[in-house]
């Protein structure tokens, strides 16, 4: 068998035997085919640049390549000073941006599931483009996106050690990899591709340093892979990288190097073109849309642990215990030694050291105090305890039992609300298989959205029905269930609330604790010195009767308690202009309510119904609250009540007696260049009526982090905004996204770092967000839940061929008068509400018809 052989033969047993999502790991030996120079040609190159104006540092480098010390180079580089910077990076950006991507393309058409790469060009993001006829998404080392690589479910490019785009970030000399090999993010993406997927290397050598200190970083932090689960295809000759992969367990296989690496390029060659006749057999690339199963193994067992955790315990602690308890649950009645745990997690994880050993212990003795673990004395010939799973976890905190109760709260939704009791079990069964993986995916979405620090999107509860189910229930169940599940998800009972927050806590931590180990065990996300607050978020927090008023104040006192207990008091921070907007809004309310007289209560009452309390105008929504608790009907006093403050003054006062600073902010230069940004990405608001001064209170806010990073604090702005997130995309400020974190965010850090049994419905509201944009079925939802206001359940089966006749009728005259909804403006948004109150009025009387009749018949 030739050499190109052999290499087709183990690329094709590499995508056909391993059964897991392939990963290219690409090095400088693929550039190389584009016509890119490997490491050493490249630092020859910029040598060469600065021999003029630099001729010994030039001579230095030249020496140091010679030698192989390619890093060394790169430091001498780094430091010439004949020559101002911005000359060398710009040559180093010339001789990176000409390559021909087509020489790869044979490479690109494999069924990779992603690509990470030590190169820093852009020719394998070009060459997908061509080999897959659509653009891979582009994750990039020093980007604030690149956190987001690990949770990525498409097809995608990282390229972890740096850019052409960003040569200034470029990671080339030894200090840097040193200071690489502290970035959460690397970390975790090389951690969970050795872990989770199948590498396959491809284009490294024993010349190249990226390689070297990847190999060294998944030694120190992983070890050795699963045998068989990685292969590297390497050039003869590398007998260091040979010694590193055997020790690591990633097979490799050695072609020969002549007529420049024909054997390798003719053997992805060969194996491109077996997949275009179909002789391969390899799987499709493979789209990750949630946890793999591994998540899936241990949910139940963290479940369990969550229900008899205190208020004290971190939500990261609780999700250990319930790993190592769940490994100790799979092998009972069998044991399992110390080592063992800690191998387990090793290869479920990705963790291993003295600190997951302290860890693992600290998770043993509390398992063993709860009487759910027993320590057993090792036979005499052998080392250390085993220990052996003895508990008996009550059937009310077990997983299969949360699920069911949905199940039944489901099946039980859909008799009242759509008059369907399916007969086939097979639905019940559907229905319960279903709620566990919306589980395990909506803690996929909340992990993902806590590492970018933006809110989670809604739950698209269509779309995963049609994804998750199929066709395993027709059209028409399919539409029931789903307007069932919305339901559940936007008006749950507090027992299902109470349900759906813990089952969503628990999926998120686990599913962070498998992308993200090493910040979500060890607490690398410290807490902040300083919490500044956007109005989005301060105003429901300090107006009394809103839905997420005490959720965010006893969150907020955790945060305080943690902190002062850790000796690093936090300081709750308010920009002033946020102040003034807050009045506002407090005024803009109290106006529509005098505009609207005596229908303002029925108008918020239905605003929130058909929103939900916690979507709409701060003060309307917790007034509806209060009208649902008996509080008082005139909205001017429950103003005075509930939110005491006319003026900024006044505001001032009552936010300083609650703890808070209100501080100013700076107008410069830097204000002026985030003020520009964000007026040009929010141009089409403005010119739709968005106010310049909304857009200048953000920029001062932001310039607050800036001033606040310039100094090292540890500070963080908690927004409820993601288009402010999304305007800082420009790379001159997209450091500051990471010190932004959302709302919900904010829950989950305090959860996972100190712990938060805070009320379960408010909980439940905040992860369990419903995303239902069809007019029609927020229609027919908001008329369901008014007509189960008016009837019990048991006069309401009839509604459901009234609700049918009138929802699309009043949706489509909603269209018709140009009546929005959603208006942000609470003049704009009362009026709506007031037109859709008199068009309900032939809902009701239909509504009075059909209970008039069911009446009849039950006499």
């Amino acid at each position: 068998m030739s050499s190109a052989d052999r290499v087709a033969d183990a690329i094709k047993r590499h995508f056909e035997e391993t059964g897991l999502e392939v990963v290219l790991f690409a090095g400088a030996g693929v550039a190389m085919k584009a016509n890119l120079p490997d490491w050493r040609g490249l630092l020859q190159g910029l040598a060469e640049h600065v021999r003029a104006a630099a001729p010994l540092e030039a001579q230095l480098m030249a020496e140091s390549i010679a030698q192989g010390k390619l890093t060394k180079a790169a430091d001498v580089w780094a430091l010439v000073d004949g020559m101002p910077r911005g000359q060398r990076v710009n040559q180093l950006r010339v001789i990176l941006e000409a390559y021909d991507a087509r020489a790869l393309k044979h490479l690109a058409s494999l069924p990779f599931g992603c690509c990470l790469t030590t190169n820093f060009d852009r020719a394998l993001l070009d060459a997908f483009c061509v080999g897959r006829g659509t653009a891979p998404r582009d994750y990039k080392l020093g980007d604030a996106s690149f956190t987001q690589a690990v949770w990525e479910k498409h097809f995608h490019v990282s390229r972890i050690h740096g850019c052409v785009e960003d040569p200034e970030r470029i990671v080339l000399s030894d200090r840097q990899f040193d200071e690489l090999l502290q970035t959460p993010a690397y970390v975790e993406l090389l951690t969970r591709a050795f872990t989770d997927r199948a590498v396959l290397f491809l284009g490294f050598s024993f010349y190249d340093p990226a390689i070297r200190h990847v190999l060294n970083l998944i030694d120190k932090r992983h070890g050795a892979a699963t045998p068989g689960r990685h292969l590297a295809i390497v050039p003869k000759g590398g007998n260091e990288f040979l010694q590193k992969a055997a020790r690591l367990n990633i097979g490799v296989l050695e072609y020969e190097v002549e007529n420049k690496h024909a054997a390798l390029w003719d053997g992805i060659e060969s194996v491109a073109k077996s997949i275009k006749k179909k002789v391969f057999s390899a799987p499709p690339p493979q789209v990750r849309t949630g946890p793999l199963t591994a998540t899936k193994h241990y949910l139940a067992a963290c479940y369990a642990r969550a229900q008899v955790a205190t208020e004290d315990t971190p939500l990261s602690e609780v999700v250990l215990e319930g790993i190592i308890s769940g490994m100790l649950q799979q092998v009972s009645p069998k044991t399992l030694g110390a080592h063992e745990v800690e191998e387990g997690i090793r290869r479920s994880v990705g963790l291993r050291g003295t600190e997951i050993e302290v860890a693992i212990n600290r998770s043993l003795r509390s398992l063993i105090e709860a009487r759910l673990v027993r320590r057993q004395r090792p036979p005499s010939e052998a080392k250390g305890y085993r220990y052996a799973w003895v508990g008996q976890v009550p059937p009310e905190s077990t997983l299969s039992f949360a699920i069911g109760k949905l199940t039944d709260a489901i099946l039980e939704r859909a008799y009242v609300q759509e008059g369907w009791r399916p007969q086939d079990k097979a639905v019940a069964d559907i229905t319960n298989d279903f709620l566990e993986n919306l589980v395990l995916h909506r803690g996929w979405d909340l992990g993902a959205s806590f590492a970018s620090n933006r809110p989670p999107e809604g739950v698209d509860i269509q779309r995963l029905l049609m994804e998750l189910c199929g066709t395993r229930l027709s059209a028409l169940d399919r539409e029931r269930l789903g307007r069932t599940l919305d339901s559940l998800l936007m008006r749950p009972t507090p027992a299902e609330a109470e349900l759906l927050a813990e089952l969503g806590r628990v999926s998120f931590a686990l599913e962070l604790a498998f992308q993200a180990p090493q910040s979500t065990l060890f607490h690398q996300s410290t807490l902040p010195r300083r919490v500044y607050f956007d109005a989005n978020v301060l105003m429901p927090a300090i107006t009394d009767g809103h839905p997420n008023q005490r959720l965010y104040m006893h969150a907020i006192s955790r945060l305080q308690e943690a902190a002062a207990k850790a000796g690093n008091p936090c300081q709750l921070v308010v920009f002033s202009g946020y102040v003034n907007e807050i009045v506002s809004h407090r005024r803009a309310a109290l106006d529509a309510a005098n505009r609207a007289g005596v229908d303002f209560a029925a108008i918020a009452r239905s605003d929130a119904v058909f929103h939900g309390p916690a979507k709409v105008n701060v003060f309307s929504g917790a007034y509806a609250m209060s009208l649902e608790q008996g509080g008082e009907t005139d909205f001017d006093q429950f103003l005075e009540r509930a939110a005491p403050y006319e003026t900024e003054a006044e505001l001032r006062r009552l936010l300083t007696k609650r703890g808070f600073i209100v501080v100013e902010s700076l107008k410069d230069t830097i204000y002026a260049d985030l003020n520009g940004l964000l007026e040009q990405a929010n141009a089409s608001k403005l010119a739709n009526g968005k106010e310049t001064i909304l857009i200048e209170h953000d920029a001062l806010q932001l310039r607050l982090l800036e001033i606040d990073r310039e100094k090292g604090h540890r500070s963080v702005f908690v927004t409820s905004d993601r288009g402010l997130y999304d305007d800082l995309a420009p790379r001159a400020y997209t450091h500051l996204r990471e010190m932004m974190i959302s709302h919900i965010g904010l829950m989950q850090l305090i959860d996972l770092l100190v712990g938060l049994k805070a009320d379960k419905r408010q909980v439940g509201a905040l992860i369990w967000s419903s995303s239902v944009s069809e007019k029609a079925q927020r229609v027919r939802s908001y008329l369901v839940a008014e007509a189960l206001k008016e009837y019990d359940a048991a006069l309401a089966m009839g509604m459901q061929k009234v609700v049918e006749a009138h929802a699309d009728r009043i949706a489509r005259e909603i269209d018709r008068q140009g009546i929005d909804l959603d208006a942000h403006d609470p003049r704009k948004r009362a009026n709506a509400f007031k037109v859709l109150g008199s068009l309900e009025s032939d809902f009701f009387a239909g509504m009075k018809e059909a209970m008039e009749k069911i009446e009849a018949r039950m006499k």
